[in-house]
């Protein structure tokens, strides 16, 4: 029997542009400039450019606050016994998974420059990191073999 020692305990998140506070004074330095300018055009009569300038105010503020609550997401991957893992949306639901490594089979998939590394299992399939490049997953792979054939070669010296 294998013993509780770990493997492999990789945890996977997207890239962060910007912490909470960096987001903060992007929106307010924004939100400073939209107003200036919006109130000089709007003392000049072109009230038009200041709705304009608003509206695009409102789209920055939304784009930043998606960009940061989707790099809330993460992928965590555990090689003992069994394969578990955990995955975090941006939503902040977690789902958790169990898979017998002795059947496991590794696919990358990918288009253009994103794609994702399925995880197969005696007909389970869990999708892993979506928000990697392509040279990333492959990267990944390769250390999720490497750690499974580390696993089994103890497995087989215990016998």
């Amino acid at each position: 029997m294998v013993t509780k020692k770990k493997y492999l305990d990789l945890k996977l998140y997207p890239n962060k542009s910007l912490n909470r506070l960096s987001i903060f004074f992007l929106r307010f330095f924004f939100f400073i400039i939209t107003i200036c300018i919006s109130l000089y055009f709007t003392s000049m009569g072109a009230w038009p450019v200041g709705v304009f300038l608003v509206l695009d105010f409102f789209l920055i503020y939304y784009a930043l606050t998606k960009s940061f609550r989707d790099s809330r997401a993460y992928d965590r991957i555990i090689l003992k016994e069994k394969l578990f893992i955990r995955k975090r949306n941006r939503k902040g639901n977690i789902k958790e998974f169990s898979l017998e490594p002795s059947w496991l089979r590794l696919k990358v998939s990918y288009y253009n420059n994103s794609g994702h590394l399925c995880i197969i299992s005696k007909g389970k399939s869990i999708i892993i990191g979506n928000f990697l490049n392509v040279s990333e997953l492959k990267s990944l792979a390769k250390i999720i073999k490497e750690a499974l054939i580390k696993r089994e070669a103890e497995i087989l010296s215990t016998r």
